[in-house]
């Protein structure tokens, strides 16, 4: 899932509070905590993060820091433009709450 939300938004920087997506705004700061426990040397809460999985997140340009943060502006843009999709798609703007792409 974060592949594809990089080749649909050109980055991999998924807000923790990812409208579009909870389950992977989710899984994204679980993989920034973990990572965080394993530089610490905890590897007990570490939930097995490795180097591995450390190169395959930065192999598509994941983010541990705080420049992973999104803008408000940048993500305002990204759901207005996932808003004229939708019209696109459904006719109208009357979104569902529980609606995911």
């Amino acid at each position: 899932e974060l592949k594809l939300f990089k080749t649909k938004h050109g980055h991999a920087d998924v807000p923790q509070r990812c409208a579009a997506n909870p389950k992977l705004g989710l899984w994204v700061s679980t993989q920034r905590q973990t990572y965080r426990y394993y530089k610490a040397g905890n590897k007990q809460t570490s939930m097995g993060m490795c180097e591995e999985r450390i190169k395959n997140l930065e192999s598509i340009g994941f983010k541990w820091g705080k420049e992973h943060v999104v803008s408000k502006a940048q993500s305002w843009v990204e759901m207005f433009e996932e808003l004229k999709l939708f019209k696109t798609i459904h006719g109208h703007t009357n979104v569902p709450r529980t609606y995911a792409t």
